[in-house]
């Protein structure tokens, strides 16, 4: 048998390679509570306590599955979105908190009905679901990660309609929204070299990259669904690539939508854009 302190000193001298001691202070918290059931003041209170071998195991392996850059959100199963608690798994990609500062740009607006296209875990229409007294709808191209939404939006208490739908097949709806959403893949192919291991290895790619060549493929076909599906003076959000931030602002233009705004995320990074349609 071990006790915890023991296993925090092997956590900390197994992975002390891999990543920086506030990193692995994160993780190790985060792994005791997952496998353990203990707060964090309850850790350091039972550092001394020796454990049952099968949590050993399960924490054993944990190590090699951070060793191997898999995310902690997928090995727990779970990850924080706006104070709430998201499923996850690869079907989808990890909520992120420049995705929560769109969500709370978005709340500063009345609306009484919103769409969240490309929605992966749910997290942006749950949160506008708790967060509004709006009819949110939502739709991905994946079953899977249609399961784990309507999964997340009942373990969050929230109503959503989900639906599955690939936008580059036309789309017939009875009613038109106030507020359309939407957080496309827009990293570029060339920039694969500047991401993490833990994201390039394990994130879902359909989520995540687009041509060079095309790079506002899904920027494109959205601004054309927006023009038909969104009310009079509707709301069009978007999470953008920082780098195509002009090109995204002068599509919208392009296509008679007004009142253009690029806003910076906590890192000075353009990083989201709102666009009024034209009535």
């Amino acid at each position: 048998m071990k006790s915890a302190n023991e296993l925090r000193h092997q956590f900390y001298v197994e992975l002390s390679v891999y990543y920086d001691n506030k990193e692995l202070k994160a993780l190790f918290f985060w792994c005791v509570e997952h496998v353990f059931k203990w707060s964090r003041s309850q850790c350091l209170l039972r550092m001394n306590d020796l454990l049952p071998e099968y949590q050993i195991i399960q924490f054993l392996d944990i190590i090699n599955r951070l060793k191997k850059h898999e995310p902690i959100q997928y090995i727990v199963g779970e990850s924080e979105f706006c104070g709430m608690s998201f499923q996850v798994n690869p079907s989808c990609l990890i909520p992120r908190p420049e995705t929560e500062e769109l969500v709370n740009w978005i709340l500063q607006y009345d609306f009484n009905s919103a769409l969240d296209i490309g929605t992966g875990s749910g997290c942006i229409a749950t949160a506008l679901a708790k967060q509004t007294k709006a009819k949110i709808s939502a739709l991905d191209v994946s079953q899977d990660a249609i399961e784990l939404a309507k999964a997340n939006a009942k373990l969050n208490q929230a109503r959503v309609t989900f639906f599955v739908h690939d936008i580059f097949e036309p789309l017939s709806l009875e009613s038109k929204w106030d507020l359309i959403v939407s957080n496309p893949p827009y990293v570029m192919e060339s920039e694969r070299t500047m991401m993490s291991k833990n994201v390039l290895d394990y994130e879902p790619k359909l989520a995540l990259f687009v041509d060079d060549h095309i790079p506002l493929i899904f920027y494109d076909r959205i601004v054309q669904l927006a023009k038909e599906n969104l009310n009079d003076d509707g709301l069009l959000f978007f999470e953008i690539n920082e780098q195509k931030s002009i090109d995204v602002a002068n599509l919208l233009e392009n296509n008679d939508f007004y009142d253009i705004l690029i806003k910076n995320d906590m890192q000075g990074k353009n990083r989201m854009v709102k666009a009024q349609k034209m009535s």
